[in-house]
C-alpha cells in the first residue's frame, strides 16, 4: 500500500467522520472506497461501471438499446 496525504476542509471531514463512524470503519477507509468507487474497473474503460445498471426485464433489450437509454421510438 502506498502511503498518500489528502486534505479536507473542515466540514468534508466532519462528513466523512460521520459517515465512516456510521459505517464502523475508518476515515481512511471510507476515502479509499470513495476513491475506489469514482474509478473505473481495472483494465475496462470508464462506461464499464454502468454495465448492467439499467435492466428492462426484455431479453432483447441489448437489439433495441437506443429505445432503452433514450426511451420510445416515434
Amino acid at each position: 500500500m502506498i502511503r498518500t496525504q489528502v486534505s479536507l476542509d473542515r466540514d468534508e471531514y466532519a462528513l466523512a467522520k460521520m459517515e465512516a463512524q456510521s459505517l464502523g470503519i475508518s476515515v481512511a477507509e471510507f476515502v479509499r472506497g470513495a476513491v475506489r468507487e469514482a474509478l473505473p474497473p481495472r483494465g475496462q474503460g470508464r462506461w464499464m461501471k454502468y454495465a448492467g445498471f439499467v435492466e428492462t426485464g426484455n431479453a432483447r433489450s441489448s437489439q433495441t438499446i437506443d429505445e432503452v437509454v433514450y426511451g420510445q421510438k416515434d
